[in-house]
């Protein structure tokens, strides 16, 4: 019963978030409302540099994916909550739940407002010898 409330549970989210996408797809991204500076803080309190690295580039990039989650601070925050409120124990992300409770409005409109003052250019790592590497080793098979 659990397996089978987790795929209704990811396939409403994901129509969801598609049809969203859809609709936002060609439009710019909406105006920022939040203070950025304070959005910087929340980020770094929350741990989001865990997977989204400290510029936005990490395990989850958040900049220039063209995520329809970052078109509107509005489809931000509604993900934001919806994972928390709609399926708070069968999540459709690896990213922890933040419910109003957690994160306030002001903080998710801050911290939509520092993910969007992000610099758009990801780092050249083609030429760091030792980084290359070390990405080269990570896709070969674990062996004890």
């Amino acid at each position: 019963m659990r397996a089978i409330m987790n795929k209704i549970s990811k396939t409403i989210l994901s129509l969801t978030l598609t049809s969203a996408a859809a609709t936002l797809a060609a439009q710019e991204p909406s105006a920022v409302n939040g203070d950025a500076s304070a959005g910087a803080q929340t980020y770094y309190v929350y741990g989001c540099y865990g997977c989204h690295g400290y510029s936005g580039y990490g395990r989850k990039d958040l900049n220039n994916t063209g995520s329809a989650i970052l078109a509107s601070e509005d489809v931000f925050r509604a993900f934001m909550r919806g994972r928390a409120d709609v399926a708070p124990l069968l999540p459709v992300t690896d990213m922890p739940n933040y419910p109003a409770n957690s994160l306030s409005d002001a903080q998710v409109s801050d911290l939509y407002a520092y993910i969007r003052s992000m610099p758009k250019d990801v780092p050249e790592t083609g030429d760091i010898e030792t980084f290359q590497k070390i990405l080269q080793a990570a896709e070969r098979p674990y062996q004890p």
